[in-house]
């Protein structure tokens, strides 16, 4: 029996900027990601029984069992979780290699940190991690371009969790360059803290969009990349970067979703440098100026009855990555 343990994180926008649709429905984007802290664990396992199986199990930010999202992804069709998806398109792979033998079934465990359907892509993190768990398991070889062409046909976002740290997106948001490395491995990088505050209820994706296409869509101001000044300020410290931050979706965002407008006040009046949607929210993204300051944010926030949870999160940090290999 074999086993993979590997990470990917959750993460924020920096900056989103969305073009109209094109003939195929879709939006083209340009966007920054930033990798956070965040991070899901998934641990791959050889079976001999066929098929693939998935258990998740999420986390509070102290640590203890969210029992209420535990049970809720437990009645999910094992058929939507990107973790599993992600397992078999490589099964497929390795059932025609030297692991033919030990591919015919495999068990998934998911330990899920970044909050469920808030903008911060804890699927696709599942999926990014799952990829180079099974990549591993299997001894695929494949490589970092070919895991996130496979990541582009599981999600918008799940190669901006596969490369980590600071990224541009362009197409559909999901090519990739990385503008500067996770864990501050690129010494002229920033570190960056956040506050992610959570709130009651999600929000549609389709529906922001659809709502941005009613009324944003004919006054965006176009996918222009960022420039070098514009890169440079992503990169830098916080205060530098509040200045940066831009989200096409957040009008539409609230108009949809009045209370958010609420949160992003009360985390203004609290002191935070800047705030923000993540992608197409429902969750708030307030900028702090430090680790401590961060902390602060937090419990003045959470106070607030538009704030379900809030969550302190640093970035960058770094993509999907093999955290442990056993062979039993």
């Amino acid at each position: 029996m074999r086993e993979v343990r590997a990470s990917a994180p959750g993460k924020v926008n920096l900056t989103l900027r969305v073009g109209p649709p094109t003939p195929d429905g879709y939006h083209p984007l340009v966007t920054v990601f930033e990798a956070l802290s965040l991070r899901e664990t998934v641990t791959v396992r050889t079976s001999k029984t066929p098929g693939v199986r998935v258990e998740t199990i999420a986390y509070l930010p102290d640590g203890r069992v969210d029992e209420a999202t535990t049970a809720a992804m437990a009645d999910l069709d094992p058929g939507s979780h990107l973790a599993v998806r992600a397992a078999r398109i490589l099964q497929r792979l390795a059932a025609a290699g030297p692991w033919a033998s030990t591919a015919a079934g495999v068990s998934i465990r998911v330990d899920k940190r970044v909050p469920v359907a808030g903008g911060m892509a804890g699927g696709s993190a599942d999926a990014a991690a799952a990829l180079v768990a099974c990549n591993q398991l299997w001894d695929l070889g494949l490589g970092a371009d070919q895991l996130q062409a496979i990541g582009r046909s599981l999600g918008a976002d799940v190669p901006a969790c596969l490369v980590g740290g600071i990224a541009l997106g362009t197409g559909r948001g999901d090519r990739m360059r990385v503008l500067a490395d996770g864990e501050g491995e690129a010494g002229n990088t920033s570190a960056h803290h956040w506050v992610m505050l959570l709130a009651h209820e999600g929000l549609s994706t389709p529906e922001v969009f659809r709502e941005f296409d009613r009324i944003d869509a004919a006054r965006a101001p176009g996918l222009a990349e960022p420039t070098p000044e514009e890169t440079r300020a992503l990169r830098s410290g916080p205060e530098e970067l509040s200045q940066r931050l831009v989200n096409d979706l957040q009008a539409p965002a609230l108009r949809l979703r009045p209370e958010l407008a609420r949160t992003m006040e009360a985390a203004r009046r609290a002191g935070a440098l800047a705030v923000t949607l993540s992608g197409s929210g429902p969750t708030v993204a307030a900028l702090a100026r430090d680790a401590e300051h961060a902390q602060d944010l937090a419990r003045v926030l959470e106070a607030e009855d538009t704030v379900a949870r809030a969550v302190c999160a640093s970035g960058p940090a770094r993509g999907a990555v093999v955290e442990e290999t056993e062979v039993n």
